[in-house]
């Protein structure tokens, strides 16, 4: 009899500490989660500002190569014009 009752103690302090650690183990995933989701977040923010800029930086040497072009363009005409 009186082992039965420290069996059956056992078992309900090792189910409460099952439980107990089940509820931590969600906790620490929920936190996780979370975190991680903050940070994927900050990282397509970084992609976006990236992006912008990279955008900019390719617009500025389009019109860069535009303008050597033109420049090439009348130093061509111009040197035409002297040897003819």
């Amino acid at each position: 009899m009186f082992s039965s009752r420290i069996i059956l103690f056992i078992l309900i302090i090792l189910l409460l500490l099952n439980c107990y650690c089940q509820g931590q183990n969600e906790i620490r995933n929920a936190v996780k989660t979370k975190t991680n989701r903050k940070i994927n977040e900050g990282k397509q923010d970084a992609r976006y500002v990236k992006d912008k800029t990279r955008e900019t930086i390719d617009r500025t040497d389009a019109k860069i190569n535009r303008k050597q072009k033109s420049a090439r363009r009348k130093m061509h005409a111009i040197k035409n014009i002297i040897n003819s």
